[in-house]
């Protein structure tokens, strides 16, 4: 029997990442240079956020979304984001492209464990 296509896609995606990470581009990715988010949708994301971030052109924007939000478990899906981005479970990952500029809105539903919905919205500056 062959794997499905949601497992190929993730078992793929996890790979990118691991690479990401082995090859140190992790630590050297803008998103480390931003806010943390995790203090900032902690205390923000109650009434719907704009969080702001900024990566170079062909550079990965890699983002760990937290688990839990004033103590409740909350999951995440991806409602409009860029060519080349991902998320899994709370990782998040966009490889921008080098000829990439401007600003990019990334919307991210967030879903509490009583099925209540807030929009998340990231606003990554793309620079050269």
């Amino acid at each position: 029997m062959l794997p499905s296509v949601e497992l190929l896609v993730c078992l793929v995606i996890a790979s990118r990442l691991l690479v990401l990470v082995v090859l140190g581009l992790a630590a050297s990715a803008s998103a480390q240079r931003a806010p943390t988010f995790n203090a900032y949708l902690e205390a923000e994301t109650a009434r719907g956020d704009t969080l702001r971030y900024g990566v170079r052109a062909g550079e990965p924007l890699i983002l760990s979304l937290p688990g839990r939000i004033g103590g409740v478990p909350v999951e995440y899906m991806l409602d409009e984001a860029p060519a080349l981005s991902w998320l899994v479970d709370r990782s998040f990952l966009w490889q921008t492209r080098a000829n990439d500029r401007g600003t990019t809105a990334i919307r991210l539903r967030l879903r509490t464990q009583d099925r209540t919905d807030q929009v998340v919205v990231l606003l990554v500056e793309v620079t050269p």
